[in-house]
């Protein structure tokens, strides 16, 4: 990208969007955590609830 090409609202947006995903993918996180912890609930299900792959609530299991 040139410096003639940037676009401070563009790049804003964008910006606030990454934040977003970040804070949603903490919240997952957490959540997962929680449910893992209940004990009532399959890697499986708590991955599908919280739209966290497998591998990432076997990350947290340990």
């Amino acid at each position: 990208m040139s410096i003639f090409e940037y676009n401070k609202e563009e790049e804003e947006k964008k910006l606030r969007k990454a934040e977003y995903e970040a804070g949603v993918e903490h919240t997952s996180i957490e959540i997962a955590k929680r449910m893992l912890k209940s004990g009532k609930l399959s890697l499986n299900e708590i991955a599908d609830y919280c739209s966290l792959s497998i591998e990432k609530i076997k990350e947290l299991n340990i």
